[in-house]
């Protein structure tokens, strides 16, 4: 076989396996959060045969105006009727395969390159979730708009039915009006040049009837314009209302993407699942300069709006991804050109680069390599277990959701109303609803946000706390389900606190879930039967035999175990676990904070080490950091902390431990400049800053100390005062306030502030 045969050959077998590689990456358990309120929303309008208008899932916000496209749930759901988790998840992997395909149809090498690079964002965005369809549609519409603007084909046809089915299936039909406005751009650059121009106005004389008929069909909705600013809301256009939470900060597809080095260092790691991102990234940016060098300013344009807004939004990189190799793949075409005769063509003098036959049939032999590599991580589950820790390969239900649990509320008929985290919601409204309503969702953020709120306070307050005995008063709460397993996991929740505590009872324990009930006469009959010892209580076994699945059963339970400090179990549960799957870091880092707790810091450090060397982590970045900062040494604390913060999408507290380590090495500007981050990190700016006054406070407070160090003690004074003004009840703040007053001179004000802390430090009088 000579070289050029043998290229012919290869490209064939990239192209299968491109296609293999997007069916394992597709192929996956169903995990998303999101999912379970879409099945729940879609059986509601099935069962009823109407369409709601207000929430019907909740009953914390139950009647609240809730506009939402319904059909993407409707075909979820019956797709779930015919197979459950499983038809869902051959569903996705049917989506991720059929869209990667159409993406790489022209079987060029730019295209499949492209394609083969998308698949990991393609793949997430291809979840079964209503998204599925904005992700596929969206690349249908794009596709045959620029096709058309290329004149490949005529399908204009096209652009209405996509509209019309995108309208009632998922909110972001949004983005197909930015994918017809591209095509528009797309002309409007072709009018600057004299030989374009008249073909460019017939075809936008021709495509402006489509164009308007798509924009028409969007009316063709269960509530007609109404569903514009819905739309815009939930795509987060509108940003959060002032004085409420923004919760961009907590819905991690809202926050920005952060380039940062370790975006570079991606480009190099073919392992890493953001490998594809960070090359796309770095291959629209290279596009532009040369969309415009073809002339193509329209294509350049759109790509600078497609890296901005994915640069904006994590939940963008899906179609980003899509409209950098949609474009990508016609403006790469000829750049390189492949030959082996020793004498230029006419068609390699027009390319840039000329590559001997030899040489591609190298690189494409390399990239069908890097292929494998990426097939086989997804096949043997390490791009989950290390990327995506609450998925697996195969069809059919996640690991984490706490499916059993759910099965013991049904079985013992335990009293409603049932509490469970913003991460379980989706799962318990459809497992448990509608006999038991759920307390919060995913759509909380915009559905409610002030009830999300008050679920995050809840998530922080102690079970024996007055926030929850007031909520558990008001909205009836006599259960709580707890997911302990994922990412997710128990959500800030003290697993431990709640089984001591005596407002709540446990009833129900296995490795992924807890149930507690309320401690009240009325539940006695069931506390008095079903309730259990967390310090003694055994973890079911594992049905699953598997590697993985045993794997998964032991770190799960390792993590509980840990949380109800069981540490001489958690740690066999680890070495268990270890010795099923040895490549997870996450057992690292779960022995790590077991030794932290305690105090064997050597021996915490080492294992945080161990664990970063094979992936890098925020969260195990800031312990390590805490570690070596208990140690006295500051300044490799420090680089542990800016590590972490390189790496996180929720920075707000790595850079006001920041600030303290700054402060404590005598770097007063730098911990301003930390104080300042931190401010512009914070999930409540943006008008929503009187929501959490402590946070603003120790802002406050921190860059007094800063201005103190500096000698600065007029700002020192003013910041401190800021402090006590936003927590007027702290004793301890207006003694801090006292001090500065008195060495910057005031001594009147320094007397009057320190009688304020010694009343407010005063016992309480007892009552006769």
């Amino acid at each position: 076989m000579n070289a050029e045969r043998l290229q012919r050959f290869l490209v064939i077998v990239f192209a299968l396996l491109v296609m293999a590689n997007a069916f394992a990456a597709g192929l996956r358990t169903v995990a998303d959060s999101d999912t379970g309120w879409h099945l729940a929303t879609g059986r509601y309008v099935w069962q009823y045969r109407t369409i709601p208008s207000t929430d019907v899932l909740s009953y914390a916000s139950a009647g609240m105006p809730w506009i939402y496209p319904p059909f993407g749930g409707v075909v979820l759901y019956l797709i779930y009727r015919v197979g459950g988790y499983a038809a869902l998840s051959w569903l996705s992997a049917l989506a991720c395969v059929g869209l990667v395909a159409y993406l790489a149809r022209k079987r060029t090498m730019p295209g499949l390159l492209l394609a083969m690079l998308a698949i990991p964002a393609i793949a997430y965005r291809t979840a079964p979730r209503a998204d599925l369809f904005s992700t596929v549609l969206f690349a249908v519409l794009l596709g045959e708009l620029w096709a058309f603007h290329g004149g490949e084909r005529r399908r204009l046809w096209v652009v209405p039915m996509v509209m019309l089915l995108w309208v009632n299936l998922h909110p972001g039909f949004i983005a197909g009006f930015a994918a017809m406005g591209a095509y528009v751009v797309f002309e409007a650059g072709d009018l600057f040049f004299a030989g374009r121009r008249a073909p460019a106005l017939q075809r936008l004389r021709e495509a402006w009837p489509w164009l308007v008929a798509g924009i028409v069909a969007t009316l063709m909705n269960p509530w007609g314009v109404k569903i514009y600013p819905a739309a815009l809301n939930l795509a987060g256009v509108f940003g959060p209302a002032a004085g409420s939470l923004n919760s961009a900060y907590y819905i991690q597809e809202f926050s920005g993407v952060p380039i940062t080095w370790q975006t570079f260092f991606q480009l190099f790691d073919v392992r890493h699942l953001e490998n594809g991102n960070s090359w796309l990234l770095l291959l629209a940016v290279l596009l532009v300069p040369l969309a415009v060098c073809r002339k193509q300013l329209g294509a350049a344009a759109i790509l600078i709006a497609a890296i901005y807004f994915a640069m904006s939004h994590a939940r963008y990189l899906g179609m980003f991804a899509i409209t950098v190799v949609t474009l990508g793949s016609t403006l790469l075409d000829g750049v390189v050109t492949v030959d082996e005769r020793t004498s230029e063509s006419s068609e390699s003098q027009r390319s840039l680069l000329r590559m001997p036959v030899g040489v591609a049939a190298l690189l494409t032999a390399a990239l069908c390599a890097i292929a494998c590599i990426h097939i086989a991580d997804y096949v043997s589950n390490r791009s989950y277990v290390y990327f995506r820790a609450d998925s697996r390969f195969g069809a059919g239900e996640s690991f984490w959701f706490p499916e059993r649990a759910a099965q013991f509320i049904e079985r013992e008929k335990l009293p409603g109303d049932v509490f469970e985290t913003f991460a379980v919601g989706g799962f318990a409204s459809l497992r448990l609803g509608p006999s038991y309503p759920n307390f919060i969702d995913g759509r909380a953020d915009h559905l409610n946000p002030a009830l999300f709120l008050a679920e995050q306070k809840l998530v922080a307050s102690a079970p024996d706390s007055a926030a929850w005995q007031a909520a558990a008063d008001r909205w009836g709460i006599n259960t709580i389900i707890l997911a302990n397993a994922g990412y997710r996991a128990l959500q800030g929740m003290d697993a431990n606190a709640f089984c001591n505590s005596a407002a709540w009872r446990p009833v129900y324990l296995d490795e992924v879930s807890l149930v507690l009930m309320r401690n009240t006469p009325a539940n006695r009959q069931w506390l008095q039967r079903l309730a259990i010892d967390c310090r003694t209580a055994s973890l079911p076994p594992s049905s699953v035999n598997s590697k993985i699945g045993m794997h998964d059963y032991y770190s799960n339970a390792a993590g509980l175990l840990y949380a109800l400090h069981r540490d001489t179990e958690a740690e066999d549960a680890l070495r268990q676990a270890a010795a099923n799957y040895p490549g997870d870091p996450n057992t690292y880092f779960l022995r790590a904070r077991l030794y932290q707790r305690q105090q064997r810091l050597d021996a915490a450090e080492q294992e945080y080490r161990r664990g970063l060397a094979m992936k890098d982590d925020d969260g195990a970045w800031f312990e390590l950091s805490r570690i070596l900062a208990a140690n006295g040494q500051l300044a490799d604390a420090q680089q542990a902390l800016k590590r972490a913060i390189r790496l996180s999408s929720q920075p707000l507290v790595l850079y006001m431990t920041m600030a303290r380590l700054e402060l404590a090495s005598n770097q007063p500007q730098q911990a301003l400049e930390s104080l300042q981050e931190a401010q512009n990190s914070s999930p409540f700016r943006h008008g929503g800053e009187s929501v959490a006054p402590e946070l603003y406070a120790e802002i406050a407070e921190g860059r007094a100390a800063a201005y103190a160090r500096m000698g600065k003690l007029q700002d020192s004074v003013e910041q401190q005062q800021r402090a006590v003004k936003l927590t007027p009840s702290v004793a301890t703040r207006w003694m801090k306030l006292a001090d500065l007053l008195q060495k910057s001179g005031q001594t009147q004000s320094a007397g009057e502030a320190r009688e304020k802390a010694q009343e407010l430090s005063a016992p309480a009088p007892s009552i006769p």
